[in-house]
């Protein structure tokens, strides 16, 4: 929940922690850039409508397709996105706030789609471990070892 009196973007002073405290301004903490990557946009973090977002700065950079980088508690992050220059078209049509809120949207959409897929693939090795279908085989000359999850009609032939 944010505590602004009115919507701050990060570099604006305002932001309050509770409703009470003294205003203060949060600095914006952009991702990094590439070596050959090309901003396109930069968003700060800000907050609106109820919602703290100040942590999360974002910027839209170009090399050899679009990405949008990502700085937040956890670190950075970089998430490959439309090779199309209608993205470019559109987010340009639209004012920085618009622009913010479909990134911080791209952003939790992807960090979900993540989390559900990370745990769909756990949830199938925990069962392969439980009916020990996973198998392994080493293979000393190419200095791997192979892992992976027999079907369940390998498993009972």
């Amino acid at each position: 929940m944010c505590c602004c009196s009115k919507p701050t973007v990060n570099g604006e002073p305002g932001c309050r922690m509770t409703p009470d405290s003294t205003p203060f301004t949060h600095e914006p903490n952009p991702p990094a850039l590439g070596e050959l990557d090309r901003l396109v946009f930069d968003e700060p973090g800000r907050c609106g409508h109820g919602l703290d977002s100040h942590a999360f700065h974002y910027r839209l950079v170009y090399h050899c397709g679009f990405a949008l980088l990502i700085r937040h508690g956890g670190g950075d992050e970089r998430i490959r996105i439309s090779h199309t220059e209608e993205l470019i078209a559109a987010m340009t049509a639209m004012d920085s706030s618009a622009r913010y809120w479909i990134f911080n949207a791209i952003f939790h959409a992807h960090d979900e789609a993540r989390e559900n897929g990370r745990d769909r693939e756990r949830a199938t090795w925990q069962q392969a471990a439980a009916e020990h279908r996973i198998k392994t085989r080493k293979l000393p000359k190419q200095g791997i070892v192979k892992v992976w999850i027999e079907t369940k009609a390998e498993a009972s032939a």
